[in-house]
């Protein structure tokens, strides 16, 4: 063989390719980046030479890149870097002390922002922050990222005032006696303030390397991007310039934000498919619509078939429920080869979305557009059927699923123990033929980790945490498919299988390191499983 045919890369060790016709091997080759081989190390060092950069990891596993089928890559770099870190746990008195230590720390910004609450009743108002911010914005994000805890000054700023009241409602918008907004919102508000928060395309550059150096130190080379705009608008810019530059590795598969019961579904899906002829390049992809469909059962605001316990005549907020609409824009969106993802936490939320999804899919006869619906906290079991009837891919909170004491407690008095129990049901999509996808949710979850979403698919729960801390005997779902919800079933629902999700000829060479056999080895290692290299389009973007 001619020296220029010779390998780039050699990478040796317990190989899991994700490969249903060769799932194990021990060696993987890549020329430029591309996988040219995968099987034996005798063969694959006969493909080698001198030039040729060899890894060898001995015992250590080589899985294909991981991929996260729904996070917020911008708002989590933003998070890391911009804004002050608030306890689950903490009471609204100890988020203003970690207020106003932040303050102190950073005494130019001109908004003060803080993240990480979660108040389950007896909700703050403005008053607390005004005492220690009353000449500057201050906004305070729950750790869901679906409510807000305001100052006056801030409220005033983004016009959160007694128009805003009638606007989105006092389910949304609290209010005190005299129907004034205390300082705390929920859902559409929320995003409402989010989008006029200003970040330049530079800072929001350094908040996409920042998520991207953390992301390829957990081992993910993927990501979809829930809402390309969540952020700020300039997180398309920022995205599409680190590509161009050739700053961004990661691949990035991006959903749009459509607003909620939009008049103009068509118009926008148009305007998100010029946004993908202008921004789209080899690790930055804009491919579709992501839709709010409702909220998050803590805060009231999922949209539900029964009534909450303890809110009689009250089923939640439903922020996109005009079925005519949602047909629309689900065949506008076939009609530019887009899908669409939606936010569906409620069993009322995703009984709404499948119903659109079989009569716009039975009207265009394009049964491939592998729209999603994502979270699934509380669905039906005749809805978890229609999934594979209309190849709805289930992209499933199996890392949310554990009887968290604080969530879980206001789950039962919510919605009752049934459904508590019942939540984010994974087996069942599986056996009824549904893809299913694993998501973490970063960063409205506390962390994006492979090792923990292994232990959570393949058993249940985590083993530091405890048996007791399984949600349900029956859903979760093996090691295997949760492997699989890992890497080639998201690839499929990003429409891309053909490059990426296992380690095959001619797919791209992305690769994970673990010091742990997923498919073998105790949870209780598992759990504590490292990161030991990431390599992107046959090149090492991570060494632990």
């Amino acid at each position: 063989m001619d020296i220029m045919n010779k390998a780039d890369m050699l990478v040796l060790g317990n190989v899991i390719t994700m490969d249903e016709k060769k799932p194990y091997a021990e060696a993987v080759v890549a020329k430029g980046d591309k996988i040219i081989y995968v099987g034996s190390a005798e063969v694959a060092r006969e493909l080698c030479d001198e030039h040729t950069k060899v890894y060898d990891y001995g015992k250590n596993s080589v899985y294909p890149g991981f991929l996260e089928a729904h996070c917020h890559a911008g708002a989590a770099g933003y998070k890391k870097i911009g804004t002050a870190q608030l306890d689950l746990d903490a009471t609204p008195e100890e988020c203003a002390q970690v207020m106003k230590e932040y303050m102190e720390k950073y005494p130019n910004k001109p908004l003060f922002s803080g993240g990480g609450f979660n108040f389950a009743k007896d909700l703050p108002d403005a008053s607390l922050l005004d005492e220690i911010c009353p000449d500057k914005k201050m906004l305070l994000t729950s750790v869901d990222g679906h409510s807000m805890w305001l100052n006056t000054k801030a409220m005033e700023a983004f016009g959160i005032n007694e128009e805003a009241v009638k606007k989105w409602g006092e389910s949304c918008i609290k209010v005190d006696e005299n129907g004034k907004p205390t300082g705390y919102i929920s859902e559409a508000p929320t995003f409402h303030v989010r989008a006029q928060v200003e970040i330049s395309v530079e800072e929001m550059k350094n908040c996409m390397l920042n998520w991207q150096d953390y992301s390829f130190s957990m081992g993910y080379t993927g990501v979809y991007n829930a809402g390309a705009e969540l952020i700020t608008k300039n997180e398309i810019e920022a995205s599409h310039e680190l590509d161009q530059e050739g700053k961004l590795k990661q691949y990035i598969f991006a959903g749009s934000l459509i607003n909620d019961n939009t008049d103009t579904p068509e118009a926008d899906i148009e305007n998100i498919a010029e946004k993908a002829k202008k921004y789209n390049g080899k690790h930055y992809k804009i491919i579709g619509a992501k839709v709010f469909c409702d909220g998050v059962i803590e805060a009231h605001t999922a949209w539900m078939l029964d009534d909450y316990l303890d809110q009689p005549g009250y089923r939640g907020v439903a922020r996109f429920d005009d079925h005519e609409k949602m047909v629309r824009l689900l065949k506008a969106a076939s009609d530019h080869k887009m899908n669409v993802h939606v936010h569906s936490i409620g069993d009322a939320s995703t009984k709404a979305w499948v119903d659109a999804i079989a009569e716009a899919e039975k009207a265009t006869g394009n049964m491939d557009m592998r729209n999603s619906l994502a979270h699934l906290h509380i669905v039906r079991k005749e809805d978890v059927k229609r999934f594979a009837d209309y190849n709805i891919v289930a992209v499933a909170g199996m890392m949310w699923a554990e009887k968290e004491p604080v969530y879980f407690d206001q789950e039962k008095s919510y919605v009752g123990e049934k459904k508590a129990y019942d939540g984010y049901r994974m087996r069942e999509f599986i056996e009824n033929g549904a893809v299913l996808v694993s998501h973490s949710d970063y960063p409205v979850s506390p962390e994006i980790s492979v090792p923990i979403a292994i232990c959570m698919g393949g058993q249940g729960y985590i083993p530091s945490h405890g048996i007791e801390c399984r949600r349900s005997d029956h859903q979760f779902i093996g090691r295997k498919e949760t492997l699989k919800a890992l890497t080639i079933n998201v690839a499929y629902s990003w429409h891309a299988e053909d490059i990426m999700g296992s380690l095959e000829i001619g797919k791209l060479a992305n690769i994970t390191v673990f010091d742990k056999d997923f498919m073998k080895d105790d949870f209780s290692d598992i759990e504590k499983a490292e990161c030991l290299a990431t390599i992107v389009d046959g090149e090492i973007v991570y060494e632990r």
